[in-house]
């Protein structure tokens, strides 16, 4: 014959199913937070993959567009107030011309905006490593998806806009463009 439950064991019941539900929700939890590092790591790869498939191409293709360059630098900072006030995934540069290029897996109209507030930065605090002083500074978009109109955004604001087509890259920029050029103020 079955015990006859008490309200005691059915408090202890749901304490057991409460203490239960609390452990798997610390381990799910745990596991959440290590699938996020490895997709991080995952995305940071993969940002470093496509950076990499652009960069050696970008200096022909300026060249081809009348901007020779001489250096290129990646992943350069700007400090302000000692915090990091914004990061240059690929910074090309001749004498007297840089080129500040964002470079995206998938570019968006947001990372389109916000590559043109990093070009307003840019013209009030100088690289880490680099003084832009003197120089014209052009802006380039790079993704290998595009989302919706984010290049033609980006060409309407007079960004140079890279774009994967087949296994090259390439700037799509026709001959009518006139890319806009950031006034440097230090």
């Amino acid at each position: 014959m079955a015990k006859k439950l008490t309200k005691q064991d059915i408090l202890d019941m749901f304490e057991k199913q409460s203490i239960l539900i609390s452990e798997s929700r610390k381990i799910a939890e745990e596991e959440n937070r290590k699938l996020r590092i490895e997709l991080g790591k995952l995305g940071g790869m993969w940002g470093r993959f496509v950076e990499e498939m652009v960069r050696p191409k970008i200096v022909e293709l300026f060249k081809e567009k009348g901007i020779p360059i001489e250096t290129t630098a990646q992943s350069v900072e700007g400090f302000k107030d000692g915090q990091k006030y914004y990061e240059i995934d690929l910074l090309l540069i001749n004498t007297n011309i840089a080129v500040v290029a964002e470079i995206k897996s998938s570019l968006s109209t947001d990372d389109v905006k916000e590559h043109l507030d990093r070009l307003e930065k840019i013209q009030k605090i100088t690289p880490k490593i680099f003084n832009l002083s003197g120089f014209k500074i052009y802006g380039a978009v790079a993704g290998m998806i595009v989302e919706g109109d984010a290049d033609k955004y980006a060409y309407r604001k007079g960004l140079f806009v890279l774009r994967q087509k087949g296994n090259i890259v390439e700037i799509v920029n026709d001959t009518k463009f006139t890319p806009k050029e950031w006034k440097v103020e230090y």
